[in-house]
This record gives structure tokens, C-alpha cells and sequence, in this order.
């Protein structure tokens, strides 16, 4: 069962001026161990195998190396690829192997293991996620044990970026489906028990290839709630959480007992209507219901002033360098003229499906709410539990609130609005769009690539079926014990050299 912890009613977020002068005692916890939480988005469903779409986030990250993995800039960087290269047409990419790697079960790494994984990931009946970003790759083929040539269905400029996914880890070759249970990786942690209702625990791996982690063990503990994740930072049961609302960021980072840190992503959550069920077959409906919001109000209403940054309905985030920087403001008379165009003039209503899995789930959803009832819009809300949401409520209502962490442009894009890709959440069904996309990674000059980019964003604003009106700037909220922790987001932090000091009673 998950770990108890008490639910708190709407007027937690008062009383913690109060709570968090508390102090607490860490008699009893091994020495080094980080505890951290993980949602329970598949209800007690997840399993180790990073590239299900059940997967159990965050034990990927620790047990688990890509080829490549992103720097603090969000650049590619080595992992077990040590340089790359592509020929002068991109549609071919030489991956020099990290020599002397091994898995937690003692084998050796080699060129054979990067080129399982990418025929494993990509076989239509495991239904990735991740076939719609990396089913470019057309073959492996293996140079020497160390040396690996990636060939491309298509030219892709910019392929060594699909392969910082955060799923995109290496497997031993011919594990199967067996990696469900088993968990071997090559990465900084290996598998002690795996819980995903309870207390999953993994240990330093002394063998790990940049050297033995700064931590001894780091617990997973499955909490379902938001703010029952913030009580357990407090309380001591847990050492960090991410997205700690703005307005109770100055009380952790004005206490001694915390730290906080603070930086832009590409995390969001959005509405997600689907394309393929009235009323949302009509891209006049879907802009209406878009254009009719007073992005900066909603923000500041229900996450908190610079908790983030305004977004135009697609989901390429700020940093990004195909970002289209666009302006969205509301438009309450064209929204109405746009739904009595699609025979919607005295108005409609619609349920839309929340949870507080999600922080600002539910007061997103109340300020839309309010908001589109300025023009005749009645918005039904429906609070589904947060055990099992992604099973139950998500890719299957009409209309439902997701939540997506950072990905590069190419990736979102791919993966939210591909045709009959398997999180394409809208079911957004255009040809026409995915050629714009293969264009794109096909076009070698940058300012033609990045000019096909802002015109998928385009199309996006007008007709897509996301209502994506921000993404988020982070406030991590760390225990004062923790140390050396990358200021950075989850998928790119270098979990090994993480450390923690040891407490004693106070």
C-alpha cells in the first residue's frame, strides 16, 4: 500500500506557516539515503521496463544509462556514447561506445546492447511511447564491440537529441520482457525492491562507470497527492518535491531547514480534447475554448505570480530554440462569434476531468472554469481519483486535464500530435502535419528547419487540441541535508553525486 500519509483539506496551504517550523528526526534512516516520491500515475501498475508506457518514473533514472543525455543547457552530452558523428546527409549516426561498462548483473556492455534496445523499443507490440519520437531509426549496425552506425529512415539534423528521452535507456541484449522485474542497468543505482504501492529501495552500484554514487540507497515511495507529498517533505519522510507552488516557495526557502531551487522547464499541464469526439471535432470549438482565457489571470490564480511563463497552445517550451515566441491574448467576442459559427450561440457545456495528482490540477480547472462561463460556456468539473488517472480518465474522456515534463521541440511534437502515435493524447489525425514534421527533421539549413517548426505552431494555435497556457517554472524544495543536487530538471540530474548528511536526534 502507498506510504499513509494524511491528506490535507483547502486550508492546508494556511496553516503551513505554522507546520514548517517543525522540526524532526531522522533516528533510524541508513546513513545516505535519499527518499523521494513518485506519483502512482498507473495506480500500482508501473513496472522497470523504461520503455512501457506504464513505466516506473523516477526508477528509470537511477537504474538506467542513455546514450546520450542532456547537459545543463539542455544539449546532448555523453553517457555510454562517448563522441557521434553523421554523414554529410544526417541520415546516418556513428555512436562511439564508453569502453570497460558493465550491467548490475556483472556482463559486459557492448554494441550488441545499444543495438537490441533500439529493436526491442521499437517492436509495435510493446506499443512504446517512444516509437513516435525514435521510428526514424530504420537498422543497427554493429562496426565493432564499440562502435555502433545508427541508420535513419529519413535525414535527421538533430537525432543525438531524440536520444536524451529519458526513456531512451540501454538494456542488456535479449533481457525481454523480463526487464519488467529484473531492472538491470548500467546506471549509478541498481535494484534492491521494487514496490511500486510501497517503498521501492535501490543501492549505490559500486561498479557504476563515473564512479561509485555519493548516496548509499534512495527510496521511492509511492504518494498520490500533491499536497500530501509537501506534508511528508515537512515531516521528514521525504528529503525533496518538485513544483512547490510560488507562494509557498519563500516559506521553505526563508527556513533553515530547507532549500529551494528555482528554474524555467518545459513541464506543463494542459486540457486535452479529443479531436476525434463532439464537440471537440470542430477546430472552431477547440480555438474558442482556447482563445477565450485570460492566460496571465489563470496563471496567476492557480499556480501563483512567476510560477510560469505563458505558452500559446503548443508545447515547445521558452528555452527551446524552435520555439515560435508568440502572443495569445484573450478574445472573448471572436471566441463566441467562433462557437455560434459552429452552432454553438446560446452556448455549451462539457465535462472536463481533473486530479489532485497534479499540484495545480484542480484550481486550473476552477479558473477555466470560471472564465469560460463568461461566454456561455458551462464547464462540468470531475475530480477522479488520483490512483490510476493515466488508466482510467487520461486517453479516454472527451476532455481531461494531463500533465507532460520537458521534452525538446522535436519530441513534443512527435509524440503529442504524430497520427496514431500512442500518447497522442487529442487524437490529432493529420497528414499533412506529419509531413511538416518530416520536413523539418529533414532540413539540414537551421533557419528552414526552424521556420517548418513555427509553422507546426502555428497550425497548432488555430486548429490543434491542446489548451496548453503555460508551462512551469520549477521550485524545488530540498532538505538542507541534501547536497550537490543539479539545479536542473529530474530526467537531467546527475544522480551521482548526490549526497546527503548524516542527522542525528534533534
Amino acid at each position: 500500500m502507498p506510504l499513509l500519509i494524511q491528506r490535507q483539506t483547502l486550508w492546508w496551504s494556511l496553516c503551513l506557516s505554522c507546520a514548517i517550523g517543525l522540526t524532526f528526526s531522522s533516528h533510524g534512516l541508513g546513513a545516505g539515503t535519499l527518499r523521494v516520491s513518485h506519483a502512482l500515475e498507473y495506480g500500482g501498475a508501473e513496472n522497470l521496463n523504461p520503455y512501457d508506457p506504464n513505466r516506473f518514473t523516477p526508477t528509470i533514472y537511477f537504474l538506467y544509462s542513455r546514450l546520450v543525455r542532456p547537459d545543463s543547457n539542455d544539449k546532448p552530452s555523453p553517457d555510454l556514447a562517448l563522441a557521434w558523428s553523421s554523414n554529410d546527409e544526417a541520415d546516418q549516426w556513428r555512436f562511439k561506445l564508453r569502453p570497460n561498462v558493465t550491467f548490475h548483473d556483472g556482463s559486459a556492455f557492448d554494441a550488441s546492447d545499444v543495438a537490441y534496445s533500439l529493436r526491442f523499443l521499437l517492436d509495435p507490440k510493446l506499443d512504446s511511447p517512444l516509437i513516435s519520437t525514435l521510428g526514424i531509426v530504420d537498422r543497427v549496425e554493429i562496426i565493432d564491440p564499440l562502435t555502433v552506425d545508427i541508420h535513419l529512415k529519413q535525414a535527421h539534423a538533430d537525432f543525438p537529441v531524440l536520444l536524451m528521452d529519458y526513456r531512451a535507456r540501454i538494456i542488456p541484449d535479449g533481457v525481454g520482457l523480463s526487464i519488467r522485474d529484473s531492472g538491470i542497468g548500467t546506471g549509478p543505482f541498481q535494484l534492491a525492491v521494487n514496490d511500486p504501492e510501497g517503498i521501492s529501495k535501490v543501492v549505490a552500484n559500486p561498479n557504476y562507470f563515473l564512479g561509485p554514487p555519493g548516496l548509499d540507497a534512495i527510496e521511492i515511495i509511492g504518494v498520490n497527492d500533491a499536497n500530501a507529498r509537501m506534508q511528508a517533505l515537512l515531516s521528514g519522510q521525504l528529503d525533496y518535491v518538485e513544483r512547490v507552488s510560488p507562494r509557498l516557495a519563500p516559506l521553505f526557502g526563508g527556513n533553515p531547514k530547507f532549500q529551494i531551487q528555482r528554474f524555467a522547464t518545459g513541464d506543463m499541464n494542459l486540457i486535452a480534447f479529443r479531436t476525434d469526439m463532439a464537440p471537440f471535432d470542430d477546430p472552431r470549438v477547440r480555438k474558442a475554448l482556447r482563445i477565450a482565457v485570460d492566460r496571465e489571470q489563470l496563471i496567476n490564480t492557480a499556480i501563483g505570480k512567476g510560477g510560469a511563463e505563458i505558452a500559446c497552445d503548443a508545447p515547445v517550451w521558452p528555452g527551446d530554440r524552435y520555439r515560435l515566441h508568440a502572443t495569445c491574448p484573450q478574445d472573448q467576442a471572436e471566441a463566441k462569434r467562433l462557437l455560434a459559427e459552429a452552432g454553438y450561440a446560446d452556448g455549451l457545456s462539457f465535462d472536463l476531468y481533473t486530479t489532485a495528482l497534479f499540484a495545480t490540477g484542480i484550481p486550473f480547472a476552477e479558473v477555466y472554469q470560471r472564465q469560460l462561463s463568461e461566454i456561455g460556456v458551462d464547464v462540468n468539473i470531475i475530480v477522479a481519483p488520483a490512483d490510476g488517472y493515466y488508466g482510467d480518465v487520461w486517453l479516454t474522456k472527451s476532455a481531461c486535464i494531463s500533465y507532460w515534463g520537458h521534452r525538446p521541440a522535436d519530441q513534443f511534437l512527435n509524440e503529442l500530435y504524430r497520427s496514431g502515435g500512442s500518447w497522442n493524447e487529442t487524437y490529432w489525425n493529420r497528414p499533412d502535419f506529419d509531413q511538416l514534421l518530416d520536413a523539418a527533421r529533414a532540413e539540414l539549413d537551421f533557419e528552414q528547419r526552424r521556420a517548418f517548426y513555427w509553422d507546426a505552431q502555428r497550425i497548432l494555435f488555430e486548429e490543434g487540441g491542446s489548451f496548453m497556457p503555460f508551462h512551469y517554472v520549477n521550485y524545488r524544495a530540498l532538505s538542507r541535508d541534501v547536497e550537490n543536487f543539479d539545479e536542473i530538471m529530474e530526467f537531467a540530474v546527475r544522480w551521482y553525486k548526490i549526497s546527503k548528511a548524516v542527522q542525528t536526534d534533534t
